[in-house]
């Protein structure tokens, strides 16, 4: 099991204190959790979907001017109040201390006309071991890349349409990035994307095996891993680590 990796940590100020405790189990509020979720309804009322599959519901909101849409993907940064009673959809109340928006993709069907557009720029991935995991039908990839921070630059995860398998019939993706003609190669920066794997599912089976590239400054792969997407499968630990970071992707699109 990964566990996330550590980068920058977003400082929280909690004013306002919410208890909420059942018979058998305390939490601290002190204690904060970061996880990966989708959004169940909206600034409405919502539930948080983690990426383990436990359903959080909001009894306390810190932020709640963040704008939610149904289907929105998150760092969710809480603390649990309580968990839900036996039988409910509910696993744990929670108090929401921070949201940060994740870059979610589908997978893009690369051909020659789009091949300039996409970007031939180098981009990393330092642990393939740790930065890159397949949760809830999402590839989830921290990367690393040259650049200025106040600079757009783009990322996608594309299959070429000339050549999407191997010899063999396995799928070929590729990690791609976009430098947006930022002159800067010296300073590096860290990113985070979710790729949306549902397009590779095949009917009649519950897996599938792909490879994952990446190109570095030398111009040969600085990434060719294969990896294995369980449709559905939850991959992250159910127990998230407390005051993990959240890498925001303002310079990434």
């Amino acid at each position: 099991m990964k566990v996330f990796r550590s980068i920058l940590i977003t400082a929280l100020m909690i004013t306002s204190f919410y208890s909420c405790n059942n018979d058998d189990d305390y939490y601290s509020l002190d204690d904060m959790w970061i996880t990966i979720g989708n959004i169940e309804g909206d600034n409405n009322g919502f539930i948080v979907v983690s990426d383990n599959g436990e359903r959080l519901y909001p009894s306390a909101n810190m932020v709640p001017w963040y704008p939610l849409e149904n289907g929105d993907r998150l760092w969710v940064n809480y603390t649990i109040l309580g968990d839900g009673e036996e039988g409910s959809d509910i696993d744990h109340y929670v108090r929401i201390n921070f949201f940060e928006d994740i870059l979610t993709k589908d997978i893009f069907l690369l051909t020659p006309e789009d091949a300039d557009s996409i970007g031939h720029d180098p981009v990393w991935v330092s642990d393939p071991e740790d930065d890159i995991w397949i949760a809830n039908n999402y590839l989830n990839v921290f990367f690393v890349y040259e650049g200025d921070p106040w600079i757009v630059h783009y990322i996608n995860v594309v299959s070429d349409t000339e050549n999407p398998t191997t010899p063999d019939g396995t799928p070929v993706l590729e990690l791609r990035h976009n430098k947006n003609g930022d002159p800067n190669n010296e300073t590096r920066l860290t990113g985070f994307v979710s790729i949306n794997l549902k397009s590779l599912q095949v009917e009649g089976k519950d897996s599938v095996k792909f490879i994952l590239r990446a190109i570095g400054d030398d111009g040969n792969y600085s990434l060719d891993k294969e990896f294995t997407y369980v449709y559905g499968s939850d991959t992250i630990p159910a127990e998230t680590v407390s005051l993990r970071t959240i890498p925001a992707n303002t310079s990434i699109k």
